[in-house]
């Protein structure tokens, strides 16, 4: 493919999936970082682009891979290597080695560096809020080993491209739960460093608002949707040499660091940037603003329940934990540091070591977050000594409140009287009966 488009053309275009012209955009997108001038200024700058994939789908336009390239050792913070061994199956073709999904918008490529190892390169708006962020994480510095890493992808070097940026990061595996997690000390390892990574964002005021497991990356690299299989994944999870982090931030928002997390607000068009499954109801009783840090922690309780709150019989402290982080009452909801601390403080130490070292029982469908009984069967003394955590049935009127403003008309006008009633400030007791 052949581009004459510059950078600025192309990341000013926005257009969703669905929308006329969306494909179109790809191709073009794709066409800019194959361009001749680019895999030079990438050769200037010392890094060499993976090579497209070709295929007669159109939809594996995305996969590149590098050539010729066989596993390293690894060395911090770049990931570990290798571990595929194959599928049995003839009718799946196997990849080659590293290849990678660029991504459905194609503002992502990937390359190896002079140290062969290998980096994402990801193209950044000028003055975008994005940009301000990777700033500010590149001024923490790279770290060099896991003591001192704090669960959020590093960035290598932001550098100016064609009157944009190009951030560098290290490649980092896709599907942090795959293979399958097998005990509960790799559930509570995950949760902690999802914990301690979003403690160190908020600690420097950026909300991240989209926290999905696709946007969490483990530091284990192969071939992209292969790693199910990947059986040395499993054996660097079970000898605890896996880390997680955060990544992609071009749905976050930085504030002041001096201001207070209580006081950050954003309007609550904000919030709907993800998928409605992964996002506590925090606006949807027609809210025309909401706290974007009280959200993030309930967008991770929200994921750990998808995962895990099935375990509550075996490891009982999840359930204050959970319930914590992701309770309707957003005042008394755990803040960050305040959920990592209870982890630390009370999960963990009061879980039995033959609880950490068990395998993990069958995953059970379990149902909403906010529908789900994580207290059903436990210990009468255990629920009674944490009852101040529990939280009740979501009642009749909430539910049929956030019914009816799932009609945008609807919402925008209770989003009105919300705002000229209590000036931004929500009848706490209203969400507490």
């Amino acid at each position: 493919m052949v581009s004459s488009e510059d950078l600025d053309t192309l990341l000013r275009t926005t257009l969703l999936p669905g929308d006329t012209g969306y494909y179109e955009l790809l191709c073009r997108r794709l066409a800019w970082w194959d361009s001749s001038r680019i895999r030079l200024w990438s050769l200037q700058n010392g890094y060499t682009l993976y090579h497209r994939r070709q295929h007669e789908d159109p939809d594996f336009v995305f996969e590149v891979y590098p050539p010729g390239v066989k596993p390293q050792e690894s060395f911090f913070p770049y990931p570990y290597e290798g571990g595929f061994k194959g599928g049995t199956d003839p009718r799946i073709k196997t990849p080659p080695p590293f290849h990678a999904y660029a991504g459905h918008r194609a503002t992502v490529n990937f390359a190896l560096n002079r140290l062969r190892r290998h980096v994402a390169l990801k193209a950044i708006l000028a003055g975008s809020e994005e940009l301000r962020i990777l700033r500010r994480l590149h001024e923490q510095g790279v770290p060099r080993s896991i003591d001192d890493f704090h669960n959020v992808i590093p960035v290598l070097d932001i550098l100016p491209c064609e009157g944009h940026w190009l951030a560098i990061m290290p490649r980092w595996g896709t599907m942090p739960l795959d293979p399958s997690l097998d005990s509960v000390h790799e559930v509570f390892h995950f949760m902690h460093c999802l914990l301690k990574g979003l403690t160190f964002l908020h600690d420097h005021r950026i909300a991240h608002g989209d926290i999905k497991t696709s946007n969490i990356l483990v530091n284990h690299l192969d071939r992209d949707f292969f790693d199910r299989s990947n059986r040395f994944r499993r054996l660097l999870r079970s000898q605890s040499k896996l880390t997680y982090a955060f990544c992609d931030f071009d749905n976050s928002t930085m504030f002041s660091p001096s201001i207070s997390l209580n006081e950050c607000r954003l309007p609550s068009y904000v919030s709907f940037n993800t998928l409605p499954d992964q996002v506590p109801a925090d606006t949807a009783q027609g809210e025309f603003d909401f706290n974007p840090f009280a959200f993030d922690v309930g967008m991770l309780g929200v994921l750990f329940c998808h995962e895990f709150q099935y375990l509550t019989l075996i490891a009982p402290m999840l359930a204050p934990l959970l319930d914590r982080m992701t309770t309707r009452y957003i005042e008394g909801r755990f803040k960050a540091s305040e959920a990592l601390q209870f982890f630390e403080e009370e999960v963990l130490t009061n879980t039995a070591e033959h609880v950490m070292s068990s395998s993990l029982p069958p995953k059970t469908a379990t149902g909403a977050f906010d529908t789900f009984d994580r207290w059903a069967g436990l210990d009468p003394n255990f629920v009674d000594k944490w009852s101040a955590f529990r939280e009740p049935p979501v009642p009749l009127h909430l539910k049929c409140l956030r019914y009816v403003c799932e009609y945008p008309w609807i919402f925008d006008a209770v989003s009105f009287l919300f705002g000229v009633m209590f000036i931004g400030v929500i009848n706490v007791d209203f969400y507490a009966q």
